[in-house]
């Protein structure tokens, strides 16, 4: 499960990346940082459909 600890790691990840990539992950490399993060922990559908709010949240 995805918490606010998690979701706001999350997008200052997508923002630290923005800043020194100069353009947004993917999708996929944001499902990896979660992964990482989370360990062990197998994703949902429901968990990948708010990482990828996240993104589209946090996308310029």
């Amino acid at each position: 499960m995805i918490t606010t600890k998690i979701t706001f790691a999350l997008a200052d990840w997508i923002r630290e990346w923005r800043k020194c990539r100069d353009k947004n992950p993917s999708i996929d490399e944001c499902v990896k940082f979660v992964q990482w993060k989370l360990e062990d922990y197998k994703l949902s559908d429901s968990d990948k459909r708010i990482i990828e709010s996240i993104l589209l949240y946090e996308s310029e």
